[in-house]
């Protein structure tokens, strides 16, 4: 409330923070390297440096920044001048470091990593492709510890976009854009094409709502509706629901294979078929008997031919 507050109220030009536009502030991020200009944490505010916001008459992202709660409160109490903070945004750190980064707070017990419309709960390995682990779930290192979450996410292109070490998250420089808003981490790669969008409910879960990655030929695809994986050759697996516990893996997949739940554990599928996608769909009774197979089995298994 007293932050919606600060955002709406005006200067004695009539200037709101709250007028910022989208575009002045994806620029502003952009200028910043995505981070605190001074310390490079991603979750951050728009600050005014010269003139500051009760001089100023419209928002120019050319005299403006992007700093963390921390060092804006310094500069509002008077402990920073604004001139370090002008220093600062000419070399960010985020810039010279290459990513700018946060933390997520996962707790002592396993963690429930919702991809798309597929829940996993206590699985070590969540995606792995062709031996890569690109999201996974370690044990704690002693007990009482966090659970520690490993990632490294790409974009359709397979470069890494966004990767977890431990808890510790970095957002990579060179993307389009990257915004935090509230618990949603969302990296863009160009105007309405997100690449990777994130939210987090700490201690327990992580959803990946939107994902468009790509590896070594594969592609892996989810929205709330899919979870799509698409292997070179065409192939693919469409996934429209599914709940896996207690597997080594729970997506696996290799040079010939797409294995949902490996390891033991459970699996159970709402909605999910297999098919070619650049060639003509099954037939729709053979589809049928598919989809009712995959429904019933505890494991999905695509070999290629």
């Amino acid at each position: 409330m007293l932050r919606q507050m600060r955002e709406n109220k005006a200067n004695k030009f009539g200037l709101k923070r709250s007028s910022l536009t989208s575009g002045q502030k994806r620029q502003i991020r952009q200028n910043a390297g995505f981070g605190c200009v001074i310390c490079g944490k991603a979750i951050g505010q728009y600050e005014h440096i010269d003139p500051p916001f009760s001089e100023a008459k419209e928002h120019d992202p050319s005299k403006m920044t992007y700093l963390c709660a921390s060092h804006h409160e310094e500069v509002t109490r008077g402990h920073r001048s604004k001139e370090s903070v002008a220093k600062a945004a000419l070399d960010p750190i985020a810039k010279k470091a290459g990513f700018s980064f946060g933390a997520f707070d996962v707790g002592s017990d396993s963690p429930t990593i919702t991809i798309g419309p597929v829940v996993v709960k206590s699985c070590k390995s969540i995606i792995t492709v062709l031996g890569k682990e690109m999201l996974a779930i370690h044990d704690p290192e002693e007990p009482g510890a966090p659970f520690r979450l490993n990632a490294e996410m790409r974009d359709a292109a397979g470069k890494v976009i966004f990767s977890i070490q431990d808890n510790e998250w970095k957002i990579r420089n060179g993307n389009w854009d990257a915004e935090i808003v509230g618990p949603q981490i969302i990296i863009r790669e160009s105007p309405g094409s997100i690449a990777l969008k994130i939210r987090t409910d700490p201690p327990s879960s992580l959803f990946v709502e939107q994902m468009n990655m790509s590896y070594r030929g594969h592609s892996i695809e989810c929205d709330a509706q899919k979870f799509e994986i698409v292997a070179p050759s065409g192939r693919r697996i469409l996934v429209g629901g599914a709940r896996m516990t207690g597997c080594e893996g729970a997506v696996v997949i290799d040079s010939n294979s797409i294995i949902l739940g490996v390891g033991g554990g459970s699996i159970m599928l709402m909605n999910a078929a297999i098919d070619y996608v650049h060639k003509p769909p099954l037939r729709s009774i053979r589809r049928r008997r598919l989809e009712l197979w995959l429904r019933s089995t505890t494991a999905i298994v695509w070999h290629s031919s």
